[in-house]
């Protein structure tokens, strides 16, 4: 007989362990109400008290019913308006102050929405119509080009452009966006498409193929980068009958960046409630009571046909995040009702007492 995938014979493998039979008792019950009772509400009240003292918010609506700031309502896409929201501490704050663009009535969360995207797409595989068309339906192209990437999600991106414009004090105060993502989304989700190439020029003499290395790239196109004024050429596979993000949304997305714009990988990861914010930036600055804070915005996000709204919020972030009580209410309530079924069982006992079965007095153990 073949032993060879005959099992170690311990006590695990041989199936011998002891088995456990709790018995669940009043008193057992009546210990685990009342022990989850005084470890979630003291939690939960330590979370509320944190996101009230420590964490401070502030938030203007700049678009849509009844907003905080006027002159920045728009009508149709990508109309390109600017306006200034401007915000006023009533408190001194310590950085990093963290900005976020809030919508509300913008359902993320719809079955079709959050289906309609090609992840081998985003990750940088050159794929046809065919090969998309049940992934992104229904928006695959544009006209006759089709779009790299397709989808709802990816064509309805946040393109509003904010901006840190000015502050009560001295120069020098930074909007940054870099390492707003989750790690993971940065590194595994998104790439650029295969075979795009590009590399910094020291000349606009200088030609594509000296630049990028080949003669397959004779026909690149040139990016200035506005920060840096540093010039780039750059090449796209299928140019000619692909419309790539930095095409759709010219104004916010670099050709450089592409799908890996790090905007652009926070709204891919889809919200689960139709109000929701998603992170901007951050600014790593300390201010003082009076201090001003002042945003231009480029509007090109539309709201009002779907009768929504759009609010720029910056806030600090405490040790369970934002000024949220949605976690500590949440402890709280469990706590409560863990002590209101605890002071029930209790009273049940005390009130109409009951004895424990005795498995002596079972008659068909005697027979």
């Amino acid at each position: 007989m073949d032993t060879s995938r005959k099992p170690t014979v311990t006590q695990f493998t041989q199936q011998r362990l002891q088995d456990l039979k709790p018995n669940c008792t009043i008193n057992i019950l009546l210990a685990a109400y009342f022990i989850a009772a005084i470890v979630f509400i003291p939690i939960g009240s330590v979370f509320n008290s944190n996101s009230r003292s420590e964490v401070q918010e502030y938030k203007l609506q700049y678009d849509g019913d009844s907003p905080d700031v006027t002159g920045c309502s728009i009508t149709e896409s990508n109309a390109a308006k600017t306006c200034e929201v401007k915000f006023q501490f009533d408190d001194d704050i310590s950085g990093p102050i963290y900005v976020y663009y809030e919508l509300n009535h913008f359902y993320q969360n719809h079955r079709r929405y959050v289906r309609s995207r090609s992840p081998d797409q985003l990750m940088g595989q050159n794929l046809v119509y065919s090969e998309v068309e049940s992934d992104c339906f229904p928006i695959i192209t544009n006209n006759s080009l089709l779009l790299n990437p397709c989808g709802l999600i990816a064509n309805t991106f946040f393109n509003d452009i904010i901006s840190l414009s000015k502050t009560s004090l001295s120069d020098g105060y930074t909007l940054d966006t870099d390492g707003i993502t989750w790690y993971y989304d940065n590194t595994k989700k998104f790439k650029q498409v295969d075979g795009f190439v590009s590399a910094e020029a020291k000349s606009s003499l200088l030609s594509c193929s000296k630049v990028l290395g080949s003669d397959d790239y004779e026909n690149c196109k040139s990016y200035t980068d506005p920060t840096t004024g540093v010039l780039y050429y750059y090449w796209y596979p299928s140019d000619d009958s692909v419309q790539y993000l930095y095409e759709t949304f010219s104004d916010v997305i670099s050709p450089l960046e592409g799908v890996e714009n790090e905007h652009f990988i926070n709204w891919m990861r889809t919200a689960g409630l139709p109000n929701f914010r998603k992170l901007y930036g951050k600014i790593d600055s300390d201010f003082n009571e009076g201090d001003t804070l002042s945003f231009n915005i480029t509007l090109n996000f539309e709201v009002a046909s779907y009768d929504g709204s759009k609010s720029l919020v910056i806030t600090t972030l405490g040790y369970n995040g934002s000024a949220s009580t949605a976690l500590g209410n949440a402890y709280i309530i469990v706590g409560v009702l863990s002590l209101l079924v605890g002071c029930a069982l209790l009273s049940k006992r005390l009130l109409f007492p009951r004895p424990l079965g005795d498995i002596r007095a079972l008659d068909w153990v005697h027979r």
